[in-house]
């Protein structure tokens, strides 16, 4: 197993700028959007409270998706309760293969639905063109469960490495529901770098 570097909430690696601090506030703000505009969506009239679906949004003039919300089991929102959430940012390659990616959204597609205490898995387009996702869980066993899975396995050891210079992972909570989606917090914040062999990890606990 490689060694993980250990970082304080303000220790900076200029050798490694995508673990700079600096990301942390732009981040939390990006996934709070998300979990607001996930809400917007739980709102709507027209939505199938206990129906597992999938909404998709585009921007004017854009033909594909721009914000995919996944809601594997809209239940778990009924009630204003604890989700543990994961944020996910990866700075893609050039070059990456978008076959091997598109290959990987199928399995993720199938495979969340089987995940109970997955309730929604978002993903959106940043300006810089690059991806971000919020993944809302029921509790951390859910979340741990979905650490072990086949999508999870696929992403880590099949796309990551050659999809990727490298990612920001982070782990949060959201104490008192969808409806407070500006109460998100984050606690931890895992680092991945792909352009070194073997790969470098390190890890960031958050003030």
């Amino acid at each position: 197993m490689d060694s993980v570097v250990h970082l304080s909430p303000t220790h900076i690696l200029a050798e490694r700028p995508f673990t700079h601090p600096k990301h942390i506030p732009g981040d939390l703000e990006t996934l709070r959007y998300m979990a607001r505009q996930l809400c917007l969506t739980l709102q709507n009239p027209h939505m199938l409270p206990d129906i597992p679906q999938t909404i998709l949004h585009n921007r004017p003039g854009q033909t594909s998706w721009t914000h995919r919300q996944v809601l594997a089991h809209p239940i778990h929102f009924r009630e204003e309760k604890l989700f543990h959430i994961v944020g996910f940012f990866g700075q893609s390659r050039s070059q990456a293969d978008i076959e091997l990616a598109q290959e990987f959204d199928l399995t993720l597609m199938t495979e969340i639905p089987q995940h109970e205490g997955l309730a929604s898995y978002s993903t959106m387009l940043l300006k810089d063109g690059n991806y971000a996702n919020l993944v809302l869980f029921t509790s951390e066993e859910a979340q741990m469960g979905w650490g072990r899975s086949e999508a999870h396995a696929s992403a880590v050891y099949d796309l990551s490495p050659g999809y990727y210079h490298s990612i920001r992972i982070y782990n949060g909570r959201l104490p008192h529901g969808i409806h407070h989606s500006d109460m998100l917090t984050l606690h931890k914040a895992r680092y991945f770098d792909y352009d070194q062999t073997p790969m470098w990890r390190g890890v960031r606990t958050l003030a």
